[in-house]
């Protein structure tokens, strides 16, 4: 009996070496995905079709109306919708534009007091490709409506011209930000007054 344990605890023993030993079975190891980021331009390309929003502030300064005494000075809002197509020739970009605006604009004289109601600008503009900024000038034409009191009654249709900067920042290929500074000038229909807008805008291109 002794000797036919110790014979079977030696078969036991032997059986894992004739079996090619134990097996250890690695890991897999499991590579992460990063999370999809938002990539941002590479910069270089401002050309093709473009539309968004603007909104901002204007300042109305009248010199004179008709009888050189009636002050059109005021303040308000304005925002819209703009679009527009440009051609990026490798360092200088030109283009132009359409824009619309409401505006809340009204003058503080009760004698000849105006509210500006609406504002469409047809833009010329060229500027210089600095990779994601856009730095441009701009120039155009400018139709307002207004309401006049006072003295001066009735809905009136003036245009103007303008001329001002901006700049735009592209946060990615099709998303970009910026802002514009305009000089309006009016002198029709028995008015003549400035009008300064500065406006926050946001593009997306196609």
């Amino acid at each position: 009996m002794m000797k036919l344990a110790i014979l079977s605890v030696a078969v036991l023993g032997a059986a894992p070496a004739f079996a090619g030993g134990p097996v250890i079975v690695a890991d897999e190891a499991v590579v992460a995905t990063p999370a999809p980021m938002m990539q941002p331009a590479q910069g270089g390309e401002w050309g093709g079709f473009y539309g968004g929003a603007q909104l901002g502030y204007g300042s109305v300064n009248g010199d004179s109306v008709i009888d050189n005494t009636l002050d059109l000075g005021g303040d308000g809002l304005l925002g819209g919708v703009h679009a527009g197509y440009r051609m990026d020739f490798g360092t200088f970009v030109a283009g132009a534009e359409l824009a619309y605006d409401l505006t809340d604009i009204s003058t503080d004289d009760p004698i000849g007091n105006a509210n500006f109601d609406n504002m469409a600008s047809l833009k010329l503009m060229g500027g210089i490709d600095l990779g994601q900024w856009l730095a441009y000038g701009t120039v155009g034409m400018t139709r307002v409506g207004a309401d006049f009191g006072g003295t001066l009654s009735g809905d009136e249709t003036l245009d103007g011209r303008f001329a001002g900067l901006g700049a735009e920042y592209a946060l990615s290929d099709s998303l970009s930000v910026g802002g514009e500074v305009l000089q309006h000038n009016f002198d029709n229909d028995g008015a003549d007054f400035d009008m300064t807008t500065v406006q926050a805008r946001v593009n997306f291109r196609f």
